[in-house]
Parts: C-alpha cells; structure tokens; sequence
C-alpha cells in the first residue's frame, strides 16, 4: 500500500472509524451505515478519490433520463462532489482532489464525505422530489 493509502488508514482509525483494506489495497470504512471507499492509486499518492457506491438504482429507461439530467445538474452545481451513473444503472457520488505530499487529512478529509454525502442527498430528493419519497424508496429496497 503506497503512503497515502496508510495515511487513509491511520486517520480513520483515529477517527473511530474501522477501515479494512481490499485486494485491491483500497480502504473501505462505513459513515453511518454506508460504506466509503479510498481508491487508492498505487501510482499516484497526490491524488485522493473517496466513492460512495451503489447508493441508488435506477429502475426503469424514464429515471435513467432523469438521473442523467440530475446527475449533470448536480456535477454543475457542487464543488468536488460528483455524481456518475455506473453500467449496471446504479448512481455513485464521489470526490476527487490534488493533494500536496505532506497531506494534513483532517484538514479536508471530513468535509469531503460531507460533500459526498451531500451530493448524494440532493440527487436522490431531486430525482424522488421530496425527503418523504426518500424514505419511501429506502423502505422499498
């Protein structure tokens, strides 16, 4: 695991986090029960991408129309937060940032999830059209 990939490591686990490490050599660890991957890339320690998968499947043509017109409006809109629509119909919200090679991660690392966490809230309520049709597709699933 390259120098960031342990850095990831270390501040989860001084956040209370409880990160585990792929096959891969990326960091899973959970925010409130949903799981956030550090794609570390073994090539690159300056570059920080932070994913949240799979957090909502698209079910029919007419919400995959939808999602993407969200998804843009969102990329447009959010600083560092992104939304991508993944082969298998389901949407991702992720960060990607630059970082020097003496990265201070509590300087950012927090407000990234946040930005994530964000952007997958509003593409979600703006695709359902309201908090209530969130809970309504969460009790769904």
């Amino acid at each position: 695991m390259n120098k960031l990939g342990k850095l990831c490591v270390a501040f989860l686990q001084k956040e209370g986090y409880r990160p585990e490490i792929t096959t891969q050599e990326d960091v899973v660890f959970k925010v409130e029960g949903r799981t956030f991957i550090v794609d570390i890339d073994q090539n690159d320690d300056r570059f920080l991408r932070i994913l949240l998968p799979n957090f909502y499947e698209i079910e029919s043509d007419q919400e995959m129309l939808k999602s993407l017109a969200v998804a843009n409006e969102i990329n447009k809109n959010v600083k560092v937060g992104k939304i991508i629509i993944m082969d298998n119909n389901h949407a991702w919200a992720f960060a990607e940032q630059f970082i020097d090679d003496t990265p201070d991660l509590e300087d950012f690392f927090q407000r990234t999830i946040k930005v994530i966490r964000k952007a997958s809230e509003d593409f979600t309520e703006k695709l359902l059209g309201s908090n209530l049709g969130i809970l309504q597709k969460i009790l769904k699933s």
